[in-house]
């Protein structure tokens, strides 16, 4: 969220560097930047995580989303394709082994000649 606020109303780093406009960013959004992820961390660099500052923005606002009946939906977003995969799990009958292709793929195990078997999808 803050590199996009960064690109379109700031001054971006130079090649992915974090640097003080966005560390900035981030504390007045209620999060700490760290290059370790934890208290100490340099705020700025190459590679910069975060944490949540205790009582800042960030953590009242989620508070407050945690009180309600909101979820997040981490299932993936509805596909064109009505959601058909396009690689297929096949099963050596004889010795187990696996390989995996498009659905309609014929596949033979070289060891064992067996034609391998699509596996059910759930």
């Amino acid at each position: 969220m803050v590199h996009v606020w960064q690109e379109q109303y700031g001054q971006p780093g130079s090649r992915g560097y974090h640097n003080k406009q966005w560390a900035a960013q981030m504390k007045a959004v209620g999060l700490q930047p760290s290059s370790t992820g934890m208290p100490g961390g340099r705020e700025t660099g190459q590679r910069v995580s975060h944490y949540v500052i205790p009582d800042g923005r960030f953590a009242h606002a989620f508070a407050a989303l945690q009180m309600t009946e909101w979820k997040l939906n981490l299932q993936s977003a509805h596909r064109a394709d009505g959601g058909r995969k396009n690689k297929t799990k096949f099963t050596c009958s004889s010795c187990g082994q696996n390989v995996w292709g498009k659905p309609d793929t014929q596949v033979r195990c070289d060891p064992c000649g067996a034609l391998m078997i699509a596996q059910a999808t759930r």
